[in-house]
């Protein structure tokens, strides 16, 4: 079964999600996961699609064209390779909050600290309140190193001036 990340973004408005989702659903593609949000006047889609029967980028392209054309929307898809599911395991997520003053710097700082530490960000967003910055990162790891993640976020605190909670996400068994 083939496997698509589908990207979209264009200004906000009523009924992008609605007629992106029909042109999937026409085509029979399902939606394995999504990111959809609003960055300040414009809305961005991500999404990672299946296929059950054989298709190829062209067709999910040519597909979405007339709601390109009418949105105005600029769109990307790319075929993931085979063992793209592999990949994405993870044994230990954490989720980060970050909240300070508003000031350069604070997204790459915590974001290499996580990199050297070898935790991947699987998700990052960011959040302007007047002067208050928000960050909500979830990260994950191929070990457990909680504990040696609070030491280093502590310092990394104090360096910046900001704040830093840092917890595992414990699995959801539905």
């Amino acid at each position: 079964m083939p496997f698509f990340l589908i990207s979209l973004f264009g200004k906000d408005r009523p009924g992008i999600v609605a007629e992106v989702s029909k042109v999937l659903y026409q085509l029979n593609l399902n939606i394995e996961d999504s990111s959809m949000t609003r960055l300040k006047g414009e809305f961005t889609i991500m999404l990672i699609v299946s296929s059950p029967t054989e298709k190829n980028e062209e067709d999910i392209l040519s597909a979405l064209e007339e709601v390109k054309d009418k949105l105005g929307l600029w769109v990307a898809c790319k075929r993931l390779p085979e063992d793209w599911q592999e990949e994405c395991e993870r044994k230990e997520i954490y989720r980060i909050v970050v909240s300070g003053a508003d000031k350069p710097g604070i997204v790459y700082n915590v974001s290499k600290l996580l990199s050297e530490k070898g935790i991947n960000i699987s998700d990052l967003r960011t959040e302007k309140k007047g002067g208050l910055y928000l960050m909500f990162i979830e990260g994950e790891s191929e070990e457990d190193l909680l504990e040696e993640l609070r030491q280093d976020l502590e310092r990394l605190r104090h360096q910046l001036s900001i704040d830093i909670s840092v917890e595992r996400d414990e699995e959801v068994i539905l």
